[in-house]
């Protein structure tokens, strides 16, 4: 890394002005492929948008650049709506990229504010619509959006039309609010596929989104004709609806093009959401952490959702569809696309290695939540679910709040309700059931099954679901209750089953035939955040069996794990299966229990710092075995008892988050520099009760400990000024010289000798041109209170 100096910029504040460093390494910014450009808070839209002369505005950097720039938006806050107006392609995408500053000891991204906009129609903070492709937008905060009229819906980023290759990358989304809850909506992402060219290729990773008032809609939505995507290691919580939403058959798409359809739902974090304190859902428990309302071909596998209305549920609210359950007269999408009048199906989610614990109301549920009518209809929750597989999921003291007719009743672990027999193929098995006698909230309710739909319903004439209204095997169940008669098993509106075993024998379709009813053994049920991770003496092991097939459900062919519905890797990340034993729930025992930890890693780009020079440090948290989900909060960099440092910690993984820092020179001391990253630790409020909606003045609740990293040396070392120069230059000369000692930076000392001896910052001072009468060997060097000590330079006059 070449030596450099810091460049100071003055950033405009009200009434005052402060002063911050801009850090710039050279790798980080300059090697990038295409045009690169910069917007600042004290640019000008007239300046040329380098790093020297930035653009004053995001939006004016969007209507500028073209296919292959990167655009570096320096930490500072930005006042305004930003629309992209161009499209990238795959090998030159569009790149806006937030460049944090260290403002005050606090690393500062780019933020995107929302605060006295006025919103028209349906806008995002970041608006992506039309045909737009290959736009990547990375590492803003994006917050403080309001709208009070329920014809207008405020968004954090809002993307429309079709395009391929969008990425939503590490930003922090949150207060976006429409005051209209009870018929207004919001949301912090919405992407809706409107054509028949679908919105495919869509990412949405490793982002945080938090502390929104949406009214009638969701925190993160994929709507209508949305394909191929991921939507990965987020970070949801403290939001007053749904939280990850996957939407078909409402008409954003045309007929036969409206489904969100072949995704994955991998590693994220969901918690704090909850309709108990919003209007717009009727102050009731039913806003589900994930949803695939009418999606189709979706893995949704290595989340962790606590603290939710509903953990998961897979169905659709509509009935506008045709016999095949889509709006397609045959199946695969093929023979004639019309709306029908018949329950359209969340179909073909593959639901695995996840944990939903301390929800609301209900960790999974199946079926429509109304009974279909005769005459069908839009969102009248008349819907269906086929071919939904629910394999090697942890369930743990769910229903926790008691509620009532209006807010809601809880419903167990596993819910099932209308329009779904054994002709729609859904599965329930290898998992890990349990309940507990104490939890942070009310005694759990000790409901296992909650089907509550008696096998001989009656449905309009043109419908039919005989029973069994799913396939159940190989699961766990249990409480430290025990099984109670009437409370723990509701199967098909029947609950009077003695007790387990009586249940197995007796059932309608015998389902749970392989199944036990045993204690866990969880690791520590009662830590915070509970360790559901089990011991080596438990049923659990080995009490799973792989035996459904792709064709039973969906195995994504271009995932991980194309063969196999159950996963290449366990909750944690680890092998799924041991050779061909697996494990019942969503751990697979690797031998030692897993008790609770948290390691905290620091590194750095570069360990030797030239004056003037500046690194990144990157910090990785991480928690073991990880039932917390995503460790949020800040980690610190740290000199001795100096703290040099803070920035705040994004999604990574389900049980890592990160964070870089930038760090320069001018921040250490000369010589070895001893640095340690230590994490905050966090906690987590209490969710939900009608006096203490999410997003509220909740209890809370401490979650993940803090810890430290083990140290990591930083050396700074001086610059060497450079090396002083003479004129004239040495030589022969008849007469006396006027010797002038020059130095290429402005601002050192020289000091020199005229005997020959070498000299330090002890000898005599230059302060101008001395006088050479004889001959005389000059030497020199140049310092500064920052630099070492250039190299000697020297020059001989020799007179005759």
């Amino acid at each position: 890394m070449k030596c450099r100096f810091a460049i100071l910029r003055q950033v405009g504040a009200t009434g005052a002005a402060f002063f911050v460093l801009v850090f710039m390494a050279v790798h980080s910014l300059a090697a990038q492929d295409g045009a690169v450009y910069y917007v600042a808070t004290t640019g000008n839209d007239s300046n040329a948008g380098t790093l020297a002369s930035p653009w004053l505005t995001i939006q004016h950097a969007a209507d500028t650049v073209t296919a292959g720039a990167t655009v570096h938006v320096m930490g500072g806050v930005y006042n305004g709506f930003v629309k992209f107006p161009k499209s990238g392609t795959e090998s030159e995408p569009i790149t806006f990229e937030s460049h944090p500053l260290v403002v005050g000891g606090i690393v500062q991204p780019a933020i995107i504010d929302g605060t006295g906009l006025k919103v028209s129609g349906t806008q995002g903070l970041i608006t992506i619509s039309g045909h737009r492709s290959y736009i990547t937008v990375k590492g803003f905060e994006i917050r403080n959006l309001r709208a009070d009229s329920e014809d207008v819906v405020p968004c954090g980023v809002w993307i429309t039309g079709s395009g391929t290759g969008v990425q939503i990358l590490n930003n922090r989304i949150h207060d976006i609010v429409t005051t209209k809850e009870k018929n207004g909506n919001g949301c912090g992402l919405f992407a809706y596929g409107t054509s028949k060219t679908p919105i495919s290729k869509l990412v949405v990773s490793g982002n945080e989104v938090d502390h929104l008032k949406t009214g009638n809609s969701e925190s993160v939505t994929l709507n209508g004709n949305v394909t191929n995507f991921q939507v990965t290691n987020n970070l949801v919580h403290d939001n007053d609806n749904i939280g990850l939403d996957f939407i078909g058959y409402e008409g954003t798409g045309p007929v036969g093009y409206d489904q969100a359809s072949y995704g994955l739902v991998s590693g994220n974090t969901v918690y704090n959401i909850s309709g108990i304190g919003s209007v717009g859902e009727g102050n009731s428990y039913d806003a589900d952490g994930l949803y695939c309302d009418g999606c189709a071909f979706v893995t949704f596998e290595r989340n962790a959702v606590f603290q939710v209305d509903y953990g998961i549920e897979t169905t659709s609210e509509n009935q506008v569809c045709q016999a095949t359950g889509t709006e397609w007269s045959l199946p695969d999408h093929k023979g004639t696309a019309a709306r029908g009048k018949l329950p359209c199906y969340g179909m073909n989610a593959t639901v695995r290695n996840n944990l939903f614990y301390y929800e609301n109301a209900c960790g999974i549920s199946i079926g429509g939540y109304a009974l279909a009518t005769e005459e069908g209809g839009g969102s009248n929750g008349g819907g269906s679910s086929y071919h939904d597989v629910f394999v090697n999921n942890t369930l743990f003291d769910n229903g926790t709040q008691p509620g009532n007719d209006s807010e809601g009743t809880p419903s167990g672990d596993f819910q099932i309700q209308n329009q779904v027999g054994k002709a729609q193929g859904n599965y329930f098995e290898n998992n890990l059931v349990h309940e507990s006698a104490s939890s942070p909230y009310s005694v759990s309710p000790n409901m296992w099954i909650h089907s509550f739909v008696p096998s001989d319903q009656a449905y309009p004439d043109s419908l039919k679901y005989p029973g069994p209204p799913a396939t159940l095997n190989y699961n766990l169940y249990g409480s430290a209750a025990g099984y109670q008669e009437g409370t723990s098993i509701l199967w098909a509106d029947v609950s009077s089953f003695s007790s387990f075993s009586k249940y197995q024998a007796d059932n309608l379709g015998g389902e749970d035939a392989n199944s036990i009813d045993a204690q866990p053994e969880f690791v520590d049920q009662e830590a915070s955040p509970p360790d559901l991770y089990t011991f080596e003496n438990s049923r659990a092991i080995a009490g799973g069996r792989a035996h459904l097939s792709c064709s039973d459900g969906w195995c994504d062919p271009n995932g991980d794990s194309p063969n196999s519905i159950y996963g290449s890797t366990d909750f944690l990340g680890n092998p799924r299966k041991d050779g061909s034993r697996i494990d019942i729930g969503a751990y697979q025992n690797a031998g030692d229990p897993l008790e609770n930890t948290v390691t905290v890693d620091l590194s750095s780009a570069e360990s030797d710092l030239k004056e003037g020079a500046s690194t990144v440090l990157t910090v990785k948290v991480t928690a073991t075995p990880g039932g917390g989900g995503a460790p949020s909060g800040t980690v610190s960099i740290v000199r001795g008892q100096t703290l040099i440092e803070t920035a705040t910690l994004m999604p990574t993984g389900i049980n890592t988050t990160a964070a870089t820092l930038p760090l320069h020179a001018s921040q250490l001391a000369h010589g070895d520099n001893k640095l340690t990253a230590v994490y905050s630790g966090n906690s987590i409020a209490r969710c939900c009760t009608p006096s203490e909606p999410p997003g509220g003045t909740q209890t809370t609740i401490p979650w993940y400990p803090g810890a430290t990293s083990e140290a990591i040396t930083e050396n700074a070392t001086a610059c060497a000024a450079p090396t002083p120069t003479f004129f004239p230059e040495a030589g022969n000369y008849s007469s006396e010289q006027t010797v002038v000692i020059r130095d290429s930076a402005s601002d050192v000392a020289i000091y020199y000798t005229t005997d020959g001896t070498t000299p330090s910052t002890s000898s005599k001072l230059y302060s101008g041109p001395i006088k050479v009468a004889k001959t005389e060997k000059v030497k020199a060097i140049a310092s500064t209170n920052r630099s070492s000590t250039s190299a000697v330079g020297s020059a001989k006059y020799t007179l005759r």
